[in-house]
């Protein structure tokens, strides 16, 4: 496996989001000794972000040479995905043709910066207070059907993560197996996010074990069970000798991908490099165990 943490474990200045940009941030991890980094893009696409603005081809730019100059690479990446309700009332799309334009940003950027795997949210669609899965599975396996085929034109994978609630469409196993053997492309698979599956009250080891060699990237996170904590693990419930025992049970060979901003966030800027380097620690010992 790949140790490897996200760009966005350096993101928030005393819990002020998107304040620290990806090359303070890449320039810590690989401090740390990380050589694989999750490019988190979906951060900067937010209003006022790098990928938003008009010259998001020169950010793009600069974020590649930033990759050679620190001898790092990017094998896994977030893409955008939309904050808030996904629809609007009439059923249309709540980022419309925005939301579709960071998307194809993102893929540019990935291909870009050589990203084997980019993780993206699969979208529920709601009804009664709960999503409705019929309809939720039909728009994903459209939606994704098509932007599959564009990530694999610029050779980019896409996994598809987990929710975190069990009211939303693609929070289990069946759900998103069920989802790409529809799709039917190899180059749309899965990503478990660790926290997500803990909040939904599944068996993590079990879960990944099930997913098998679709698992092409990973969050890893804890929590306590109730809301998306992002902690470091053994900062929560997750069973962590069994997590890792189980993705080297299914030969994952990917990206063991740290998604843990909320070691850092609520701490000063200045302060946090020195995390960083705590996590590349913590990451070593959990793969050498």
């Amino acid at each position: 496996m790949k140790l490897a943490t996200s760009t966005n474990i350096m993101d928030a200045d005393c819990n002020r989001p998107y304040q620290i940009p990806v090359d303070v941030s890449a320039r810590a991890c690989a401090h740390a000794g990380y050589q694989y980094v999750d490019a988190c893009l979906c951060s900067y696409c937010r209003e006022g972000q790098p990928l938003r603005g008009e010259h998001w081809e020169e950010w793009i730019a600069a974020t590649v040479a930033l990759k050679e100059e620190l001898h790092i690479q990017f094998p896994q990446a977030h893409a955008y995905w939309t904050i808030g309700e996904d629809f609007l009332p009439d059923g249309t799309r709540s980022d419309g043709e925005l939301g579709e334009e960071l998307m194809r940003r993102s893929v540019l950027a990935a291909e870009a910066l050589g990203v084997e795997w980019m993780v993206v949210h699969p979208y529920s669609v709601s009804r009664h207070g709960g999503y409705d899965y019929r309809r939720s599975y039909a728009y994903n396996v459209e939606y994704w059907k098509r932007w599959g085929d564009f990530y694999a034109q610029h050779h980019v994978g896409m996994a598809i993560e987990n929710m975190n609630r069990a009211t939303q469409y693609g929070s289990c196993a069946e759900e998103l197996l069920e989802l790409i053997d529809a799709v039917d492309n190899p180059a749309v698979q899965i990503c478990i996010d660790t926290g997500h599956a803990n909040m939904v009250g599944l068996d993590v080891p079990a879960m990944i074990r099930q997913v098998g060699t679709h698992l092409k990237a990973t969050h890893i996170n804890d929590n306590h069970g109730k809301t998306d904590e992002h902690f470091a693990p053994y900062n929560g419930t997750i069973p962590w000798k069994g997590t890792v025992q189980a993705l080297r049970d299914i030969g994952y060979q990917e990206c063991f991908a740290f998604e843990i901003h909320h070691l850092t966030s609520m701490y000063p800027k200045e302060v946090q490099p020195a995390q960083v380097d705590f996590s590349y620690a913590l990451g070593s010992y959990l793969l050498r165990e």
